[in-house]
């Protein structure tokens, strides 16, 4: 078997593994989003997502790795026709159900780095912890050109290895088998490469949740504020858990 081959065997096998992980966990995956600790850092990381998102979304938007639902909420709140993908059937499912009755909401099981799209069909596309999961993130963003119209815009989420987040998910990841052990956490400065070398331009993120998972829930509603105060800082911005991107494709 020639290095192609099996460079294309391991990544079927890793997706198929992606898949089934996420799969598993689709009927409890909004659960831990209810807990004091899921509670708050869905509601700093939503406002870091909103605030890279156009105040009115025109056209189509794509939402890879969509899972339950939870962004395409942001997107559909702001006008758009927005497009679920995700690789997990299981996942669409539950967003399926709970977006089924909005007029402007669809889905699609796909994986991101074959999208069944034509160029140029979307003004927006958004990645929210898509992009450490995929085995090909360069193949994945070239994917992402096709489909972005000129002008159109990237938002992407990402699990920073520059956080205490980031270390103790990868030490997770020797102590149980969790979807995080499909999972490949990227620096602030590896995405940017990314970006760049995708030939996006107009770069910029901005961090978010800058707590720990042992930080005790009485001080959470205080601890919100260093979001607004670390996220778009230069030299704290690097230490949040949660990274948002946005670019814009010339």
């Amino acid at each position: 078997m020639s290095a192609l081959e099996n460079n294309l065997s391991a990544s079927k096998e890793h997706k198929l593994a992606v898949g089934t992980a996420f799969g598993g966990i689709a009927r409890f995956y909004d659960a831990w989003y209810s807990t004091p600790l899921g509670n708050y850092v869905w509601k700093v990381e939503s406002a870091a997502i909103a605030a890279a998102l156009p105040a009115r979304i025109e056209g189509i938007a794509l939402d890879l790795g969509a899972g339950s639902g939870m962004s395409m909420e942001l997107l559909l709140q702001r006008g758009a026709y927005t497009i679920g993908v995700d690789l997990s059937w299981q996942m669409i499912a539950v967003a399926r159900e709970k977006l089924h009755t909005h007029p402007r909401a669809d889905f699609l099981v796909a994986d991101g780095e074959q999208l069944p799209f034509r160029e140029g069909i979307a003004g927006l596309v958004t990645g929210i912890t898509v992009l450490e999961f995929v085995p090909n993130p360069p193949q994945l963003l070239e994917q992402i050109h096709r489909t972005l119209r000129s002008g159109g815009q990237l938002v992407l989420g990402i699990l920073s290895s520059t956080s205490v987040w980031g270390v103790e998910r990868r030490i997770r990841t020797f102590t149980r088998r969790d979807i995080f052990a499909y999972a490949r956490f990227l620096t602030p400065w590896q995405v940017t490469r990314l970006l760049r070398r995708a030939s996006f331009a107009a770069i910029e993120y901005r961090g978010s949740v800058y707590v720990s998972t042992f930080t005790p829930t009485r001080f959470l509603a205080c601890l919100g504020q260093l979001d607004d105060c670390w996220g778009t800082r230069w030299l704290s911005r690097s230490l949040g858990a949660f990274l948002v991107f946005r670019a814009i494709l010339p």
